[in-house]
This record gives C-alpha cells, structure tokens and sequence, in this order.
C-alpha cells in the first residue's frame, strides 16, 4: 500500500512539473553609432534625436545585479563597455569581476560592436571580434560563447561559420528574417535549428542558431512586457491592499505569450528576450517587475520562469533529446514584407563604405609592420589601438551598413582618418628600421592617390629632390603589377632603390579632376605607371626622380566614333562598339562572349498603389523593373596605346566616366568608374547600376560572395528553404556582393570582383551582371534612420531640433570592378588570386631618405591556394598567425584540394619556439574549440573529420587556422 501511494504521489508530481522552462535574458542592444554619434549615445547627449544614455545602462545594470544573486544580464557591445570600464574606480572593477565570474553578467558576441554581415570583408569581422574578445580574455578571463547577432539586417553563411563555429561559439542568435521564412518556421516548429553553412567546411562548421523576441522577428521584450523606464507596458501591482492589483492577469498574460512561443520550437526551454534599443538606463525598473514575474509565475505553476543568459540556455537545449532541422544556406536578402526588400544597403554610402575597405587594407599592413620590425614602440601601440578602435566601430551594422544619419557617417568617417594618421605616424620608426632608410626614418602616407594627389611625388620635378617610397606586399605571395604614382611633369623616371636600375613605365591622363574637393584641391597633370616586382609580405625599394628626357606615354589612337575598336594583350581581347565594351575574348581557352556594358538608373520608388514603400538607406525599390539608361547618345571615348597598358577612357552623358585598361600579361581587365553628383533635379532618386549583358545561358542562376569566403549559388525567385512569393522582380534578386560576383554557362563564366560591398545581381536577366554602385535618394524608407540617403558635401549639426541639412554638391564616388574571363573549370585559380590583391593592393610608403633594401618575412613561398591573413604582434611573446585556403570546395581541380605547409620554416630570421593553435579569435586554443562543439542530432548526421597535429598543418578548401608562434629573434633587423 505505501508503494502505492508512493507511485501516484511520483505521478501526480511529474504531472504538475511545468511542461516549459522560461529563460528570461534581460539584455540591452547598444548600437554604435545610428541615429546619433557613438560618443552622443554614450554621453546622453542629443536626445532630441533619440533618448539614450549608456553609460547610465552600465551604471545601474551592474547596481542591480549586485543587490540580487539571481538577477542576470548579458551585455555584448565592447566598444561601450571598454570606455566605461576604462573610468571605473577599482572598486566596481572588481565587483564586475565578481558579476562575471559567478555568470550573473554575461558577454555575447563579445566583438567591438554587433558587426553587420553584408558589407563587411571577413578579415574585418575577425579583427573587431578579436578586439573585443582579447580584452575580455585579459580582463576576466573569459571567452565568449554565443553569439548574438539580434539587430543586423540578414544573417551570412560567413557569421555562422567562422565567426560562431570557428570562434567557439555553441550557439548564434538574431531577430531578422525574412518575413515569409519566419511564418514558416513558427508554423514547421523550425524557430531554432542547426546552422550548416559552408559546404567547404562541412558540419565542423555548424552552429546552433535561433530566433529572438517571441521568435517573431525581433529581439525585444513579448507584447505587453516592455518595462523599460519610458515604457507605459502595465507594470505588476502585488499589493493587495492598493489599487490596480493585477498579479493574476499578468500571469495568465506572459503564461499564453509562453505557449505560443514553445508550439514554434522543439523541446521544453525558450527563451525570452527581456529588453530592446538603449533600454535599462533606470535598470531598477526592468529588475523589479522582473523580480515579481518570475515569483508570481512560478507560483502559479503552469510554467517554470527564471533569469538565464544565451549561454546558459544554449547549455539546456543541449541536454534535451530533439531531433533539429538543418538550414545550409544563408538569410540574404531579408524582407519584412511585401515589396520591402532590404536590398539597397548593400551599396548606401559608397564612399563610407569604400574608405572603411581601404582602412582596412591598410591596417592589415600596419600590423604587419609593427610584427616585423619587432620591439613596438609605446608611439606604435597607441596608433595601431586607435586605428583597430576606429575599425571596430566601423564594423557596426549601422556604419559599414550606410544606414546611419548623415552627421553619424561623418563621424565614422573622421575616427577612421583620425586612426590612419596615428597608425601611419605609429609605424614610421619602425618601417625606418627594416627599410634602413639612410637620412630619416619619418615616412608618409598619400591619402588622396586616387584622386591623383600626393605631395612627395608631385614635387618630383618642381625641386632637386626625388621621391623614395617603400612599396609594402601585404600578401604571401611575390608579386608584379603596376603601382600608379601622381606626377606632375613627363620628365620622371623610377629606380630601384637597391640596384639604382630604372624599371619600365608608362605616363597615362590623370583621373584628378572629378572630386567633391573642386579644383583647389589640386592633383598631378599626369600619372605615372611603373612594372614593380614585390616579395611577400615585405617590401621593395623604388625612388622617383627626375630624368632627362620625357618618360614613354601612352599614346592616343586616333579612331572614328562609333567604329568597334579593339585592346588586347597575351590572354584577353576586348572589343569596343559605340563607344562602349561589347565583346570579349579569352585567347587562352579560346572563349568568346559578348559583353555589353551599359550605364543604368532606377527610378527609385517614392510608393505607389501597390505599396507605400519607399526607396531608402535600407530598401531598395525601383517605380519599375525596367532601368533607364545613363546617356542615350554616343559615349565619348578615347583608346590611349602604350607599351604597359591599354586604356580605354569613356565618357557616358555629362555624370559618368570610366577608365578601363589592359595591362600587358593581366588575365583580367581593371575598370575604374566615376559617377559625379547624381542629378535629382527632375524630383526622381536615381539608383545607378554599371551592366554587362552577355549572351552567357545561366538561366536565372549566379553566384555571389559572402563576406569574401565561400560563394552561395543564388537562383532567380527562388529560396532553399521556402516558396517564395516574389513581390519585387528586381530588389527580390539583389544579394550582397562584398568582393565577387559570376555568372556561367558550360563553355565560359564571367567574374566581377568589386573594391568595396554593393548590391549586385546576375539572376534577374539571363546573361547579365548588374551592380549597383551609387544611389541617391529624396524620401526616407521609414526604417527608423528618418532621413533621405541624400549624400551632399555638407550637413548642419544635429543640435536641439534640428534635424539637420542638408547642403552642396551631391557625393562623387570612384569605384573598381575588376573583370576575369574564361573557361569555368579554370576560372577559380584566377579570380580567387584577384580577389585578394584587390581587397590588399600594394601599399607605398614615402620617405625622405633614401631606403637601401627590399625585405621579405617569408623564407619559402606559401602554396598557392594558402594566404597569410594576419601577422601581428599579439603580446610581448608571441606572434599571431593567421593562414587561410582561399579556394572553396570543388572550385579548382587542384587547387581545391587540402594542402599543408611546415610553419617553422615559414619566417625568416628567428628560431620558432613553440606554435599554437588558437580558435580563430585567437582568446582560447584551437583543443578549447573542439572541446566546445556540441553534437547535435539533426535531420542529417554530420561527420566531424579528425584534426592533423605535426608540424606541417594542413588546410582544407576555405579553412582558416590560427596561431600564436612564440619565437627568439635571430637578427634584429630583420623579422624571423
């Protein structure tokens, strides 16, 4: 009898237990820099625009947390949280410490900023992670383990991949998709699944991923629950002696918000997001409703509610038994609804967005740099912080994006030149010291090249003196190109600084004169093209200086317009009609195509009868699928001959120009436009795309980058995962394009490779490439930014009310898309090289001695589908060494295939110590990585390969690995 009672006592209690486990995170999203400066949301300063205050979030955050051991709260953005810890006193440093230590407050993401995944180049997205993760490591001890992406417009096969698998996270969080995904997932119990996202690192590379905010495509509190201090949500009255009491409404209220939740996912535990945008300035309010939900719920008994973190609730779906769906393909484009195609911010902001590239590759070798020469200087360390800083907060979803304010993008703007100097001033001592420069060590940096400016190599001519330069390879690989240099007479010639030999060049028509600067800004009558041979990563010596006689020029064809003319060198032939491209060929393969480029507008949509939407900084919508083009008449053109290069120079109506040249032995063909301030006078926003119509049988298929790693077949209105109901022929087909784009049929494909992010397409037309790269626009697209992506020269403050002017000349943006031809099976082990000079050109830095020695930090080369990524000086020990396989699976027959090189043989000049591998931001070991990953039972059993420990690593297609190389300088003036 008693065994009895005992048996239906157990069953009558399994019966009561909560059949869902309530994870309440309370979080804050802290963006860096939208609607006002980072520093404006730091400070609570212009809350005219938009009230927040965050350092007022962490001051009364950490407050809350130590009056209650339960209370927890994940935080993520670094780049707010660094400068609050920075004015701490040691006191609350050290109760942060304990806040951290016990799991009360926890770090996602854990980058600089919650980075956007469009428009960023990965090595972008690698430094700003590692930025902030180095600094939690040093800190606290900790590394991250979820990620939390809530608020960036599409999610990348890149972010699931490398920056969550690879970095040693076990789980990926966001709020937006598109809004016909999302219905289906609520619908299918798919809210949260297993993320497989590159094919070339297989299931390795997986990630437990889910949606936030009531998995309803958002990532603040459930309807009703907002209790931030400027929220009028119904707050919890549990006294019963006063009025208003309300406990049992409120409970059944978040108990039905519960439910409806868990029936849109598998297993017993979800998660609610419990905050939203700059929220728990007065966290005092959030904590004590808070406090009185969980007590009053759990009273009730229906479900189990309590304070949880990203991470600790990745730790409960691990320990429940459920089979997951799998997703393999990426979250681009994103729409919220019909005709509402996050499209445009792909290419918002050209310019912004093409000097956080060049930033980039600068940086890179800023890095490199210091590494090498050893021993940085205080000076060194202070200008590479302040430019990885800059970089960081650059990466923001908000900045590299193009869908901040206008006063904001400035503000970007200004701390990437701000860090560019103090990185080029930090490094000036130590590129003395390996370039051995004879009469000074201070070297310069010329900005404005590309719009042929540069003081040193202009007063070549004017004065006695000559101008030496150290031409810096940031790659691992030689290599010989043309370096373009201002001069501003004919009479000039370039020597190499170690042999004093003159080496060939070439004098082309200067592209200075179209800048938002004017005239007054100067720039040099002539540039100079110079056949320069560079080692990698290292540099080469060069000088320019006056000569006795003219230098050879590139001499103008004189050709009937109208006619077809044609430019060719040893692999590619290129014929021009009408004044424009029209046919191709790669003498190689003996592939023919024709390739008709054209210069287009869409009309951008103001909203019409079908759909208020309006273009805007995000959305891109055309009045109509059809583009108008640029010019209907003749293009004015130009074929200039010379013994380096060919250049076709090309006029289209009176605000775009275009130079495209052909340089002896290229297999690719280099583009530079300029589009000059687009005319709206006619009341229409006009979004300009550049055309290639080929005759190419794709149908309906392309193939596009994502963040520069592996490439993602797109298909003409069509998902993976779901039927699409297409709204928008044309934005309904843009992707993201970060550096590369192709198109192919059995006989030939055609690649595009871009120096910065822009939307692009070769999905929407059969044979045709189209890439978006300028837009300007007269109606905001009522997506929270509340003004026009109306890009002019000057805009007044943002002070009070004042929302701002703007005024000036419209932006003038110069791009470059670089074109390789040929046979498919063939075309990788061409492009893939490209696609890395492109994003890392050579790097020329000018002296005013006279430097005596080229340098290289690589002793043997790298195979040739290994590139070196990072090398950096992490800390007084250790060098961090990042090597990547830049071929992705089955893209070359060769070249895709696993390869492996013996690091220690690697650098030059020192004894390797020891080496490391670390996870791929480099805070923990690369064993830490594999101990965290989580086999997950999904709808498609993965195999995790074995890793290969020796000496010589081995890379397979795509794979990053990371290093710390400990080693002992054997010669100081040199590196390794």
């Amino acid at each position: 009898m008693t065994r009895a009672l005992a048996l239906c006592a157990y069953l009558l209690a399994v019966q009561a237990e909560p059949s869902i486990e309530v994870h309440i995170v309370a979080h804050t999203h802290d963006d860096v820099g939208w609607l006002k400066t980072v520093d404006e949301y730091y400070t609570g300063q212009n809350n005219s625009i938009q009230h927040a205050y965050v350092h007022m979030i962490l001051d009364t955050v950490v407050r809350c947390l130590e009056q209650n051991p339960n209370r927890t709260f994940t935080y993520v953005e670094l780049a707010f949280f660094v400068r609050w810890w920075r004015q701490q006193d040691d006191s609350t440093k050290a109760l942060v410490k304990r806040l951290v230590s016990s799991g009360q407050l926890e770090f996602s993401n854990g980058g600089w900023c919650m980075h956007d995944e469009a428009a960023p180049h990965y090595l972008d997205m690698i430094d700003q992670t590692t930025l902030g993760h180095k600094f939690l490591m040093e800190e606290f001890g900790i590394a991250p383990r979820t990620g939390w992406q809530l608020d960036p417009f599409g999610h990348s096969a890149t972010q699931a991949a490398l920056l969550s698998a690879e970095v040693g996270f076990q789980g990926l969080f966001f709020g937006r998709i598109d809004y016909q995904d999302l219905a289906l997932r609520k619908d299918k119990k798919e809210a949260e699944f297993i993320w497989r996202a590159s094919p070339s690192l297989g299931s390795d590379a997986q990630v437990f991923s889910g949606l936030t905010g009531e998995y309803g495509g958002n990532y603040g509190p459930p309807s009703g629950f907002d209790w931030d201090a400027f929220s009028s949500d119904e707050t919890i009255q549990d006294d019963p002696q006063l009025e208003d009491y309300n406990v049992k409404s409120r409970v059944d209220d978040f108990v039905k918000v519960a439910m409806v939740e868990a029936s849109q996912t598998r297993g017993r535990h979800i998660m609610m997001t419990m905050g939203s945008d700059f929220q728990y300035e007065d966290a005092f309010t959030w904590f004590y409703n808070l406090d009185k939900l969980i007590q009053h719920v759990n009273a009730d008994g229906r479900v189990h509610v309590f304070y949880s973190t990203p991470g600790r609730y990745v730790d409960a779906k691990k320990s429940e038994q459920v089979t997951w769906p799998l997703k393999e393909d990426d979250f681009f484009p994103y729409a919220d609804g019909p005709h509402q195609f996050w499209t445009g911010y792909f290419t918002s902001r050209p310019a912004l967005k093409r000097y956080i590239r060049d930033t980039s590759a600068l940086f890179q070798v800023a890095k490199q740099i210091s590494a090498i020469a050893g021993n940085p200087t205080s000076s060194e360390q202070q200008g590479l912080e302040k430019l990885a800083e800059a970089m960081g907060v650059a990466q923001h979803h908000d900045a590299v994006s193009g869908t901040a304010k206008q006063h904001v993008t400035f503000d970007y703007a200004e701390r990437l030149a701000k860090g560019r100097a103090a990185a080029v001033t930090g490094i000036s001592a130590a590129l003395g010291r390996l370039t051995d420069a004879r009469s000074s060590s201070e070297f310069s940096y010329c900005d404005l090249r590309n719009v042929s400016v540069c003081a040193p190599t202009e007063a070549v001519g004017k004065t006695n003196k000559r101008a030496c330069f150290a031409l810096w390879n940031g790659l691992g690989h030689e290599r010989e190109e043309l370096i373009e240099l201002p001069v501003s007479t004919d009479k000039v010639e370039v020597v190499n600084g170690m042999s004093n030999q003159a080496v060939e060049i070439q004098l082309v028509e200067s592209l200075q004169s179209l800048t938002n600067y004017g005239a007054q800004a100067g720039g040099a009558a002539h540039t100079l093209l110079a056949l320069v041979k560079l080692p990698a990563v290292g540099h080469a010596s060069y000088c320019l200086q006056t000569a006795g006689a003219p230098a050879p020029k590139a001499q103008l064809a004189n050709i009937s317009q109208g006619d077809c003319q044609a430019i060719e060198n040893e692999n590619l032939k290129l014929w021009f009609c009408a004044g424009m491209l029209a046919n191709i060929t790669d003498k190689l393969s003996k592939v023919s195509a024709r390739a008709e480029q054209s210069w287009m507008w869409y009309n951008a949509s103001l909203g019409n009868a079908e759909s208020s939407q309006a273009s805007g900084a995000y959305i891109f919508r055309p009045n109509r699928s059809q583009a108008f083009p640029v010019f209907t008449g003749l293009p004015f053109m130009r074929l200039f001959r010379g013994p380096l290069a060919d250049e076709v120079h090309q006029e289209v109506g009176s605000w775009i120009s275009q130079r495209i040249r052909l340089a002896r032995g290229s297999r690719h063909v280099e583009i530079t436009h300029t589009v000059r301030e687009i005319p709206v006078d006619d009341g229409w926003g006009k979004e300009i795309v550049s055309r290639i119509s080929t005759d190419l049988k794709n149908s309906g298929v392309c193939y596009t980058d994502s963040n520069g790693r592996e490439m993602l077949q797109r298909k003409r209105d069509y998902r993976p995962t779901w039927k699409l109901n297409q709204t928008e022929e044309v934005a309904g087909n843009y992707y993201p394009v970060t550096t590369s784009l192709f198109i192919r049929d059995e006989t030939a494909q055609l690649t595009v490779l871009t120096d910065v992010s822009e939307a692009g397409t070769g999905c929407v037309r059969d044979g045709e490439i189209e890439l978006m790269v300028h837009r300007r626009l007269l109606k905001d697209d009522a997506r929270g930014v509340g003004e026009p992506l109306n890009e002019t020269q000057y805009v007044t403050p943002y002070l009070g009310s004042d929302q701002g002017r703007h005024y000036g000349p419209g932006l003038v943006v110069r791009g470059q898309h670089w074109l390789h031809f040929g046979a498919p099976a063939t075309a990788a082990r061409n492009w893939r090289p490209l696609m890395d000079r492109l994003y890392l050109p050579v790097q020329p830095f000018f002296g005013q001695g006279s430097p005596s020695r080229s340098f290289s930090a690589m002793q043997g080369a790298l195979p040739p589908n290994l590139e070196v990524l990072t090398l950096a000086q992490w800390d007084d020990e250790h060098i961090l060494l990042r090597i990547g396989h830049q071929f992705g699976l089955g893209e070359d027959s060769e070249l895709s295939k696993p390869t492996s090189v013996n690091i220690k043989s690697l650098l030059v000049g020192a004894t390797v110590i020891s080496i490391e591998e670390r996870g791929l931001a480099a805070t923990i070991t690369r064993a830490e990585v594999e101990q965290r990953r989580i086999a997950w039972h999904v709808e498609q059993s993965p195999v995790h390969p074995t890793p290969l420990q020796s000496d010589d690593f081995t890379f397979g297609p795509l794979q990053i690995r990371t290093f710390f190389v400990k080693i002992k300088r054997t010669d100081m003036a040199m590196f390794i």
